[in-house]
């Protein structure tokens, strides 16, 4: 080898490289120390409306008459979405009406009968949204004939019982005249059999002819008993005639006071359905809560049944802001709480053209839930977007059910622990096992 020919050496590029990799590793473990990394929990999600979407339920169940209302239809608050046929509620309500109209016909006849009253008074008829004027006219004519006609009755009752006490008054009458002139001629035989006794005593007549006008005092006597017994018999009856008639009356009153009794209650019962039934008939009309698209409905032809607190239908509030709902891994529920700042990322629009949207966590369920068809156990967490970011975004036009990739924010880390945890976590665990 000749002197002008350079020793070569491997100790200068061996020096830099180790010094590149001492730098790099340096600079890493710089960076990984002293940089900080905002960190996120992801976690899935939907947009839904703030307040839940309204079954539409009947309690009653029914025929459906008239379908107003089907899916995708925008509705306003108080809509008919659904009428169902009345024909049966209406017709019972008829009968119910109409028996409610006769009680209150005959409500005034008794009570007229009650009061003794010679005139009927039937005052302000109720209101009926099925009975027609004619028809309680009718019924009150009818309840009109008839309180006159048992009045009639009645009446002629009483004056039969009227003329028999006064052909008994005159039998009366008849028996004291003669009473009065059996007293005249006992007081003639009374003083003659004093005369013929003074004349018997002296001897101036016979016995016999005392003996006769004795017997005659006697017949006398018996006759004015008798007749006077007669009297009082004859006066016996005309104070049971005197309380026939006040019987009569008394007893119309209180067969009146009964029915009347009965036709409270019945009248009770009858507005109790009465008022059942209107408000059933009322009800016919399905009408929407609240402004809103109707969606899912499983009414579809006329004349079919629906089962009382059948859901028909749904609504999705229109008027109402929305909000998405994330699914939290249990995992990471310690690190989710009210206020905490989220990044959502709508997934059904160009990611490169469509921001991400700020939100809030609103609340977090109190327990975890579980979806039974997929077997997973999750907490719900509520997170309300930023609404200025959205009205700014006319392309962002977001619709219930729309899935969301939610990125909640959490404290930040350096790069060193992110390497370090799980080996930390194993070694942890590694340690505590038998």
């Amino acid at each position: 080898m000749s002197g002008s020919t350079r020793h070569w050496s491997a100790r200068f590029p061996l020096f830099v490289g180790f010094a590149a990799i001492f730098l790099m590793l340096s600079g890493l473990g710089a960076w990984s120390v002293g940089t900080q990394i905002a960190g996120a929990i992801v976690a899935p999600g939907v947009v839904e409306v703030q307040s839940e979407r309204q079954v539409i339920q009947h309690p009653d169940g029914g025929v459906v008459g008239e379908i107003l209302a089907r899916d995708g239809d925008r509705v306003a608050a108080g809509d008919v979405l659904v009428r169902l046929d009345g024909t049966f509620l209406r017709s019972e309500l008829a009968i119910v009406e109409s028996q409610l109209a006769e009680i209150f016909a005959r409500n005034a006849r008794l009570s007229a009968e009650r009061d003794g009253a010679e005139a009927l008074d039937f005052g302000e008829a109720p209101e009926f949204e099925i009975v027609d004027e004619a028809t309680i006219v009718e019924l009150i004519d009818g309840q009109r004939r008839l309180f006159e006609a048992r009045r009639a009755s009645l009446a002629q009752e009483q004056r039969q019982l009227a003329e028999q006490q006064s052909q008994i008054e005159r039998q009366i009458e008849g028996m004291e005249a003669q009473i009065a002139a059996l007293r005249r001629q006992l007081e003639l035989i009374s003083g003659e059999v004093v005369d013929v006794q003074s004349l018997f005593e002296r001897g101036l007549v016979q016995g016999p002819r005392l003996s006769e006008l004795l017997r005659e005092e006697a017949r006398l006597q018996g006759e004015i008993g008798n007749l006077t017994a007669l009297v009082a018999e004859a006066e016996t009856r005309i104070s049971g005639l005197v309380i026939e008639s006040l019987r009569l009356a008394d007893q119309r009153r209180e067969e009146a006071i009964t029915r009347l009794r009965d036709l409270g209650f019945s009248r009770i019962e009858l507005q109790e359905r009465r008022i059942s039934l209107r408000e059933r008939i009322a009800r016919l009309d399905v009408r929407a809560p609240v402004p809103g698209v109707v969606f899912a409905s499983s009414v579809f032809a006329e004349q079919s049944v629906v089962q009382a607190a059948q859901p028909m239908m749904y609504i999705v509030p229109g008027d109402q802001p929305l909000q998405v709902a994330a699914r939290i891994d249990p995992i990471d529920i310690d690190q989710v709480y009210p206020g905490q700042d989220v990044a959502l990322m709508f997934t059904t629009f160009n990611r490169r053209t469509t921001p991400e949207v700020p939100g809030t966590v609103l609340r977090v369920s109190a327990d975890a839930e579980t979806d039974e068809a997929r077997g997973v156990t999750y907490y719900q967490a509520i997170i309300v977007p930023d609404e200025d970011t959205i009205a700014a975004t006319p392309d962002l036009a977001l619709l219930p059910g729309m899935p969301v990739e939610t990125f909640l924010k959490t404290e930040d880390r350096a790069p060193l622990s992110y390497l370090t945890h799980p080996l930390t976590v194993y070694f942890q665990r590694a340690f505590r096992e038998e």
